[in-house]
């Protein structure tokens, strides 16, 4: 089972990827283009960022996310209805936000549209015919034998359907936080901003069987980005297995056409 997890960072996009549910390489990403490319063999990605929106109201889980961890609420950005999101300005998308969901749009969400939108494109584009960089334990590669030798990246050798045990496809929405929260089994008080909260969630990372490396050697990536991939690649792990669970559950599901609005755990 080859997986991976997907957060934004300041650069693009930092992956981590799980091979039988152990760390199996890294790598910072200019676009999300280049991470589909680089994951096309993965059995499932997940990604740290709003996948499908509703019409009017909030989503379903953005909601159940916040209350799930609890003190760690803020870091969840509740995802306005769809035309807020097509809005030119914040002053434009705030005021459709109101009125299509009663509530006011987060300037934090209105710096995110970029990326939501990029992961969008990239969704309905699919990979491209490269599959950019990947980097194992601080070593660089960039053809599909060098990925497999340095990354385990498994390249199929024909494009495979989605697995009729993934409920939701094969890329699905995740939240760090929510990741750890089940990893740890009660709500984390500390920050990842913080010393503390930092090495809180290496301790539930490698508790979980997820050793980082102390060196990466994949540019200038913050430790929260890494550690906020690492726990969406263990949920995405839990998901390719059939463990995970969304919020909401399936039967409370809401969609956008074909995508499901579900955050894993």
């Amino acid at each position: 089972m080859f997986v991976v997890g997907v957060d934004g960072c300041r650069d693009g996009w930092v992956i981590v990827a799980l091979e039988n549910g152990a760390f199996a390489g890294a790598s910072q990403l200019t676009t999300f283009a280049d991470v589909l490319g680089a994951c096309e063999g993965a059995d499932a990605v997940g990604v740290d960022m709003p996948i499908g929106f509703v019409e009017t109201g909030e989503r379903t889980c953005d909601r159940l996310v916040r209350e799930f961890i609890g003190p760690r609420r803020a870091s969840v950005f509740i995802a306005p209805p769809r035309k807020a999101l097509e809005k030119a300005t914040f002053d434009e998308a705030n005021t459709e936000c109101r009125k299509r969901a009663g509530f006011g749009l987060t300037k934090q969400f209105w710096n995110l549209k970029p990326k939501i939108l990029e992961v969008e494109q990239a969704l309905r584009q699919g990979a491209p015919s490269h599959r950019g960089e990947f980097v194992h334990h601080g070593r660089h590669a960039d053809d599909p034998v060098a990925l497999r030798r340095f990354a385990r990246l498994v390249v199929p050798k024909a494009a495979h359907g989605v697995p009729s045990k993934l409920p939701a496809g094969r890329i699905v929405e995740v939240h760090p936080e929510a990741s750890f929260r089940e990893l740890a089994g009660t709500p984390l008080m500390a920050s990842k901003k913080t010393y503390d909260g930092s090495m809180l969630r290496l301790q539930l990372l490698e508790d979980a069987g997820i050793v980082l490396p102390k060196e990466l050697a994949i540019g200038r990536v913050a430790i929260d980005d890494v550690l906020d991939a690492a726990a969406a690649a263990w949920t995405t792990n839990r998901y390719a297995e059939g463990r995970a669970r969304s919020l909401p559950e399936t039967s409370a599901w809401q969609r956008e056409r074909e995508r499901v609005l579900a955050v894993w755990v």
